[in-house]
């Protein structure tokens, strides 16, 4: 069974508040300034929300590995290739903001760096050989990250 961007998500907010649980001596955020964080997760989690409902509506698969049918170049997909990613991403930031523990902030950071190494080459491969030029063509004009 291959692990899903989902399940990694989860268990780095899990991890994070493990870390804040048991290393409550790196918090750096207190007061109502934790609840910055609470707008970033939101933010981050309607990006994501709002990027799978383009593809519900474009009737083009969310789940990583499987064969997309359609090129999303609308929405948050005008600036970014990977909304979900980036919303997921913004939401552990918001919740690593939250808790303000400088160690949460490795959550966000490892999320990153496993989508930017591992899930987004094997699907930009994945779309370059199925849609080929058109593919290419959206590659050029938008950046993978913000």
């Amino acid at each position: 069974m291959k692990i899903k961007p989902p399940y990694i998500a989860f268990v780095l907010l899990f991890l994070s508040w493990l870390i804040d649980y048991y290393f409550p001596q790196f918090r750096f955020v207190f007061g109502s300034y934790r609840y910055i964080g609470v707008i970033v997760f939101i933010l981050g989690l309607s990006m994501t929300f709002y990027a799978f409902y383009l593809f519900k509506k474009n009737k083009t698969p969310i789940i990583p590995g499987q064969k997309p049918t359609f090129v999303v170049a609308q929405g948050p997909y005008n600036f970014t290739r990977n909304p979900m990613y980036l919303g997921v991403t913004t939401a552990l930031s918001g919740f690593s903001i939250y808790f303000g523990n400088l160690l949460s902030f490795l959550s966000p950071l490892i999320f990153f760096l496993i989508m930017n190494y591992y899930f987004v080459p094997r699907e930009e491969e994945l779309m370059e050989n199925i849609f080929g030029k058109q593919y290419l063509n959206y590659k050029k004009k938008v950046r993978r990250w913000a």
